[in-house]
């Protein structure tokens, strides 16, 4: 490449929360905007790429772990210096996790060797309506042409069922089964439709059509057994969540200290300086009654540990959720008419 429950619940068994992903060498990496571009190339993918539904339209773990293997030397480098991709970020200034993620893809893209990035975000227009966009049009150095659409989702199973449509966004206005369904019949078929096939550039035939979908999954906190999702990949990245002032935070340790973090940081597993101020559990407790004293919003929290090296590493998170969760927008929950506010 170029490139008040003032006692923690302890020894909770938490949802294994990086399985298989290349956390060995993400531990190298010290810059968080690095960071999330590693976890951005590395991490597991939410879609089962084998399912018959998605075979060959998903972006695999394989493929994704072999760029990782490729672009180790320039990501180790790049940690070391920052500055370029520090100044390619704050050039699209958002607070829209999907647009960093949107904005980590095209760095990417732009730095992997012999690829060419054709369009992004891409606009498909008929009779002055907007049908939808291409986010990533790129030729590979195959001399593949290829459409990706993108997405980081979070969602938190609401139905105690191993169905797609019991996994909702934390504000409620987003469903996994909803998500899909769009990304797969709607956005990933445009180029197969006359307004979508004219608002390619001129001769341009796509080879590859493709959705490079990540994020995370939280299960109850009293969830004990995951029976798999269909179409949901088995390695996915996962969480927890719990009501406030029903369940009690599900703390690993005594020793765990607890932080909160700006959205575009919700990406990577948390790695803070030594210095950094961390909450107790009796703080964290404290600050949750007044959060939920005046709002319902949702609230991530990270649990953290000291490393050998005296750092704060990551080794849980979940969503704190208000008491009545999810009785807070319910018809724009099951029609789909609304972004979630997370994402």
């Amino acid at each position: 490449m170029q490139h008040s429950l003032d006692s923690p619940v302890r020894g909770t068994s938490l949802p294994v929360l990086f399985p298989n992903m290349r956390t060995d060498f993400l531990d190298t990496l010290h810059d968080p905007a690095v960071r999330d571009l590693a976890w951005v190339i590395a991490s597991p993918g939410l879609i089962d790429a084998s399912h018959p539904a998605y075979s060959g339209r998903v972006v695999d773990d394989v493929w994704c772990n072999a760029q990782l293997q490729v672009g180790a030397a320039w990501l180790a480098a790049l940690d070391l210096a920052p500055q370029a991709l520090h100044e390619y970020i704050a050039a699209r200034p958002t607070r829209r996790l999907g647009h960093y993620f949107e904005a980590l893809i095209k760095f990417w893209l732009t730095h992997l060797p012999q690829t060419e990035i054709i369009a992004t975000n891409l606009q498909v227009q008929h009779e002055l309506r907007t049908l939808g966009e291409y986010d990533f049009l790129f030729r590979t150095a195959g001399a593949e042409t290829c459409h990706w659409e993108a997405a980081v989702k979070f969602y938190l199973q609401q139905l105690p069922v191993a169905e797609q449509r019991a996994f909702i966004g934390p504000g409620t206005r987003d469903r996994l089964d909803l998500k899909l369904d769009r990304v797969f019949q709607h956005q990933l078929m445009l180029g197969h439709t006359p307004a979508g096939q004219q608002a390619l550039p001129a001769g341009l035939q796509l080879d590859k059509t493709q959705a490079f979908i990540k994020g995370y999954l939280f299960y109850h906190v009293s969830t004990l057994n995951r029976p798999p999702v269909q179409g949901v990949s088995p390695e996915h990245l996962s969480g927890w969540w719990m009501r406030h002032s029903l369940e009690q935070v599900p703390q690993t340790s005594a020793e765990s200290r607890w932080i909160m973090q700006p959205r575009l940081r919700w990406l990577a597993p948390a790695r803070l300086k030594a210095e950094t101020e961390v909450m107790t559990f009796a703080r964290l407790n404290l600050n949750l009654e007044q959060h939920f004293s005046l709002r319902n919003d949702a609230l991530l929290l990270f649990e953290v540990s000291r490393t050998q090296l005296g750092e704060w590493q990551e080794i849980s998170r979940g969503f704190v959720v208000c008491e009545s969760w999810p009785v807070l927008d319910t018809a724009a929950v099951f029609h789909g008419r609304k972004r979630d506010a997370a994402q």
